[in-house]
């Protein structure tokens, strides 16, 4: 049979799959997926459920947990959280990364302090948030901040920084103040590298959540993972950690459908589309 009878045998099955909804991509990923999860299940025949439990034992934990209200108490105490502390890094951020990029002054005087705590181990400052904001709430406000906080004023300064200077020379052209010409030109073209950003803090806001749920008062889906997997509860933790990623994916698309409906030019751009 010839390449040409061939393919246009293949058309009318092609067209079959696309009628059904599916797409050979999407058909590779659910497949992986169900392998995986065939897979998994079979490991509970000869692996010790304290090591891995089996998909099946995690949904019945998970339904558990959800009826009695434990899950769903930390899931909204986590989000909460991890939403404060990242709108106050991001506020914090954007704010240093735009002033930073505008006013030479003021880089090369904060240069070394940001270089500085960028590059310190953050989780080592979870005992002195304890120390400054005792043992509750603020501690972890405060560490889930200071976790996402220079990813975000770095991203906005290096979009600020580079900005065309052909774009500054209109700006100046048309007579903008320094503030007009932030407020119309430096902010604007920045957007994409604070979107980008944004991602980035995003994880490290949810880690940032985790962590000091575990280590702060053992609150939330932190505090969860902390109690379970202390007492070899494998099904309940694994539940709380699908439930930790299950938010922060959330996050991401809550980001990704502000950057939709706010900035729709990017989804044009490399920038958008990762």
């Amino acid at each position: 049979m010839s390449e040409t009878s061939t393919g246009v045998l293949a058309a009318p099955a092609r067209r079959r799959a696309r009628a059904a909804g599916w797409r050979p991509d999407e058909m590779l990923r659910f497949g992986s997926l169900l392998a995986v999860f065939a897979a998994w299940q079979a490991s509970g025949l000869f692996l010790n459920r304290i090591f891995i439990s089996t998909p099946s034992i995690v949904a019945r934990d998970f339904v558990g947990l959800v009826a009695a209200g434990t899950l769903p108490r930390a899931f909204l105490q986590s989000a909460f959280e991890m939403a404060l502390g990242f709108s106050v890094a991001a506020t914090l951020g954007i704010t240093l990364g735009v002033l930073m990029g505008r006013i030479n002054l003021l880089e090369r005087t904060l240069d070394p302090f940001v270089n500085f705590f960028n590059a310190t181990p953050t989780i080592a400052l979870l005992p002195l948030m304890e120390i400054w904001f005792g043992i509750g709430f603020w501690a972890r406000i405060s560490f889930i901040v200071v976790i996402s906080l220079w990813t975000m004023l770095i991203n906005t300064l290096s979009g600020v920084r580079n900005v065309s200077r052909q774009y500054a020379e209109v700006g100046a052209a048309f007579g903008l103040s320094p503030f007009e010409a932030t407020r119309q030109i430096f902010l604007p073209a920045a957007v994409p590298y604070i979107l980008a950003g944004a991602r980035l803090a995003l994880a490290q806001a949810g880690v940032g959540m985790i962590l000091s749920g575990q280590e702060i008062g053992e609150a939330g889906l932190g505090g969860l993972t902390e109690n379970y997997g202390s007492y070899f509860q494998t099904g309940h933790l694994i539940a709380a950690i699908v439930s930790s990623t299950a938010l922060v994916m959330l996050a991401f698309w809550l980001l990704r459908r502000t950057q939709a409906r706010l900035f729709p030019w990017i989804a044009a751009t490399s920038a958008g589309r990762r």
